[in-house]
This record gives C-alpha cells, structure tokens and sequence, in this order.
C-alpha cells in the first residue's frame, strides 16, 4: 500500500515540471504574438488581425454555444480593428430622430409612406403589404411595455385586415419584431407593432425559428453592441409568387438590412436575405449584398450617399456576422 502511494506521489511530482514547462511556453507565446503584432510590419499586424478574426468568428457563431460566453466573444472580436469591415464615408448622415437613413428609400412601384412614431412603412396599397419598415433603435435601457394579444386595423388602410393574411399553415405575423419596437419605444411601439400594415404571412416554423433568430441578432445583439443602428425590413416576391384566397401574395423570403456609422463617422452594413424554405440555421449563410435585394424588391436605398459609395458599399457582401 505504501509502495503504491508513492508511486501515485512521485507520478504528480513528475507531471509538475512538465505542467511549468507547458504554461511557461504559453506565456512566452502570447508574449511574442503581442510582440509581432505592435513591433512587427503593418502587413504581419494585418495577418494577425485576420487570423485572429477567423478564429474568433468561427467559435462564436456557433449555435451551441451559451449567450454569455457568445457575448464575451463579440467583446473580444469588436476590439479588433478589422472587424469593422467596409466602411464608407457617412458624412453627416443620422444625427437626427428619423428611422430613415441617408433619405427615404425609392421603389420601382407606387408605396404610400405611412409614418409611426416608431417606424416608417411604405406600404403597396395594390399589393396590401409592405415593401420596407424602416426603424432606428438606441441599444438603450430597455422599457417594459406589455405586448397586445390582438392585431389592430390600420385607419389609413382600411382594406386590409388580420384574417386576410391566413390561410392554412399560414400566419399572419410581425415583420418589425414587436419586443423589439416595445422595448424602445414603449406601449407605442408595442401598439403600432401589431397594427395589420406590419404584418406579412409566414410559417409557424419559419416565423418561430429562422426568423426570430435573425431578429435577436440585429435587433438586440447589435444594438448593444453598437449603439445606434438603423434597421430595415421586407418581404421579397417572385413573379409568380403564390397568393392566398384574400389575394394578399404570399412573400418566397424576406430582407434584412442593418446600418450602422462608426465613431469616425463612417457607414458600414450587413444585409440578409432568407427564403421562407430555407433549412440552413447558420445565419452566415444568409448573408447577402444590399444591391441583390434591390433587385429583388425594386428598392433603391441611401439615396443621399455618395454615388460611389452608395456604389461599394450596395455590392458588398460581408464576409461574416458582425
């Protein structure tokens, strides 16, 4: 017996010097890492910053992963220079209250702009449905507002109502999420987001799963993370999109546009496009550029950015989740 626990005492003395040797060789790793990255070149510090980007990006989208540890990686990823991605010149652009940014959006087809307090819709009266919902959130303290249980008629549009966008496994849901707008902007928000002009019909397992999924990353996530954010929402149609018996067409997918202007001023977003069907829970790979869902919807959006920029920045396709 007494052999025996010296044998086990003399194991853990002999791991002990290689357990030193191990975290001594740690150290002196990140040592240098942080060494080559503020004494080394610009292209090793533009190396660096990729790598680490990469790694970091992998990690953190993962779906498995706790929200706290997740959050503890955006930290880490927003610190990086890199991780802001494309940025244009923003000018002087969104230093007001308007959920608009860089101008009211242009449409190939006839929309009446109706205006909330917290968002701004331009609504196809032909179509009875929206084109874009446009709304500005803060990443402030949020507000408890109850949610109704019920959607609301809207005066301005009188020929359209809740049970027109139901049909089988078709429901009538929120584009602007309404914990979102309720958050912000209290029981207003919360009452203009169940009004009929911001719903659209989905399926339960689109409308429970992929999309909310979204919405909490660019409605909550981002917020809290960057400040302001301009969020822009809509339904896309094909051509031979289906219609349900109200004759309300039925959206093949929707479009998600974030914007967001750094501290220097500059102005960078991420846009999403996700089809109704889609079976991929990744978000990444959703991830489009704003010019491809211009072309989808007829939409022209930053009227009053530079052409060039407006330019770059509309082709652009973010090469991961912010």
């Amino acid at each position: 017996m007494a052999a025996k626990k010296r044998a086990k005492k003399n194991s853990r003395s002999a791991r002990k010097p290689i357990l030193t040797i191990l975290r001594n060789l740690l150290v002196l790793g990140v040592v240098a890492l942080i060494s080559s990255y503020y004494f080394g070149s610009f292209a090793l510090r533009v190396q660096i910053e990729r790598a680490a980007i990469q790694t970091i990006n992998a990690v953190r989208s993962s779906e498995w992963l706790p929200r706290p540890v997740t959050s503890l990686l955006n930290l880490a990823y927003d610190t990086i220079p890199g991780s802001e991605g494309l940025v244009v010149e923003g000018g002087e652009l969104g230093h007001d209250e308007t959920p608009l940014i860089a101008g009211l959006p242009g449409s190939n087809s006839p929309v009446r702009v109706l205006r909330n307090k917290s968002y701004i819709n331009l609504f196809n009266e032909k179509a009875r449905q929206t084109t874009c919902i446009a709304f500005k959130l803060s990443g402030g303290d949020p507000q408890d507002a109850p949610i109704p249980d019920d959607f609301f008629e809207d005066p301005r549009i009188k020929q359209l109502r809740a049970r027109d966008l139901l049909l089988g496994y078709w429901q009538p849901q929120t584009i602007a999420p309404a914990q979102a707008l309720a958050a912000e902007f209290g029981t207003v928000g919360a009452n203009e987001a169940c009004l009929v002009t911001n719903l659209a019909p989905m399926s339960a397992t689109f409308s429970s799963g992929l999309w909310q999924r979204l919405m909490y990353e660019i409605t909550v996530t981002y917020p809290r993370r960057f400040g302001e954010t301009w969020i822009y929402l809509g339904p896309v149609m094909h051509t031979q999109s289906s219609k349900l018996d109200s004759g309300v067409p039925i959206p093949d997918g929707f479009f998600a546009i974030v914007f967001d202007q750094t501290e220097a001023g500059g102005l960078r977003a991420i846009a999403f496009l996700v089809p109704q069907d889609a079976t991929d829970t990744k978000l990444r790979h959703y991830i489009t550029s704003i010019a491809k869902i211009e072309a989808h919807t007829g939409l022209k959006f930053l009227p009053e950015v530079d052409y060039h920029a407006q330019e770059v920045l509309g082709l652009a396709v973010s090469p991961q989740l912010w």
